[in-house]
Parts: C-alpha cells; sequence; structure tokens
C-alpha cells in the first residue's frame, strides 16, 4: 500500500468511525487510511461550504452543527433540499461537476471534509470504500424518494411529523421558514398546520 499522509485533524474520532461502521467493516489500517485523508473544518453560521456551479470537490461529515443543502427556484426562492446534523453525510454525487445545489452552514458547524480525488485514490487501494460509497449513495437515494412520494401521499401534518421524527430537535435550532422549505409549502401554512404535526409525532413515541 502507499503511504498514507499524517492525520490532518484530532483524535477521538469515534463519531465518523461508528458513520462508518453502520455500512461497511474496516479493519484497523482500512480506518486509518481513511482518516489520513480526512480534514476537520468549521464553518461560520450562513457561510457556504459550495455554491451552485462551483465544482463538487468533496463529501462532508457533520460533527456538530447543521447544514443545508438548497436550490434556487425559476421565481428566485431558495427551497431545502436535506438538512445534515450530526452523524450526517452531505455532498452534492456530480464530483468533478458543476454542483447542482448549494450547500451552508445554518450553525455554527464543525465537520468533516473529504477531498474527493483523495477518496478515489484510496478506493484503489482498498477496494471496501468502493462499497462503503455505493451503500452511502443508496441510503441517500432512497431517502430522497421516501421523502419524495410521502410529499405526493401525505398531509404536510404527516410530513411535519416525519420530519420531526428524523430530526427531533431540529426545530428549535433553526428557523421555521427553513423547515416550511423543506416540505415545500409557505410559512403561513406550516405554522397553521405545526400543532397537528407535533401532535401527530407524540402520537408517534408514545
Amino acid at each position: 500500500m502507499q503511504d498514507q499522509p499524517s492525520y490532518l485533524f484530532p483524535l477521538p474520532h469515534t463519531s465518523l468511525i461508528a458513520a462508518l461502521a453502520q455500512h461497511v467493516t474496516l479493519s484497523q489500517e482500512e480506518e486509518a487510511a481513511f482518516l489520513a485523508i480526512c480534514e476537520i473544518r468549521e464553518a461560520k453560521k450562513k457561510e457556504f461550504l459550495l455554491h451552485t456551479g462551483q465544482p463538487t470537490r468533496a463529501l462532508y461529515f457533520v460533527q456538530k452543527g447543521c447544514l443545508r443543502s438548497f436550490i434556487v427556484d425559476k421565481a428566485g426562492k431558495e427551497v431545502n433540499l436535506e438538512f445534515a446534523v450530526e452523524h450526517y453525510w452531505i455532498s452534492d454525487i456530480g464530483f468533478g461537476k458543476p454542483a447542482l445545489l448549494s450547500i451552508q452552514a445554518l450553525e455554527p458547524t464543525q465537520y468533516v471534509q473529504i477531498n474527493i480525488a483523495a477518496f478515489e485514490q484510496l478506493t484503489q487501494g482498498y477496494p471496501v470504500f468502493n462499497l462503503f460509497f455505493r451503500k452511502l449513495l443508496q441510503n441517500g437515494y432512497f431517502a430522497f424518494k421516501k421523502r419524495t412520494l410521502s410529499g405526493m401521499t401525505q398531509t404536510a401534518a404527516e410530513n411535519y411529523r416525519d420530519f420531526l421524527l428524523k430530526f427531533p430537535d431540529l426545530s428549535q435550532r433553526i428557523p421555521q421558514y427553513h423547515i416550511a422549505s423543506y416540505l415545500g409549502i409557505t410559512p403561513e401554512f406550516f405554522s397553521s398546520i405545526k400543532s397537528e404535526g407535533l401532535d401527530l409525532y407524540q402520537q408517534a413515541i408514545s
């Protein structure tokens, strides 16, 4: 195997290793090789990690804070696609190509940045990371399809319940209009269904 660069972020790194273990089983050598291409960074609130049109060069793993991905529609309105909170991954899938979306911090955020070129080189020496990446893409695709279908078949209150099940404390951390955008409804309509969605959430967890 080729020599790996020294670690770019301090240990412990249990949350990142645990996130990897959800998809693949790694040896200590494979863990070390992966950690060697990771760099820990911090983003201020409202800071962009990626703008639409920029080349997509990295995959991000949130250690603390919240990132969002979004697009701007034809009317100039921002539409939230996904939130990434602690222990979530986020990126644009068109690696090396102009990004179709933007990624921005909604809170001061500490995250791990994985350079895609370095990751692709890593897969040549450690094929297990091809499996990891494929599973990551599959899970992301499934989650996106599920949310799309739910938006077509469920009420807004039911969709808000699902949001709370996925992100239990996020409604207390970010502005409500961001949640409304994620749900595909106006802030005014969100206000009218918020209590019903909360009731459904309480029923689901009781």
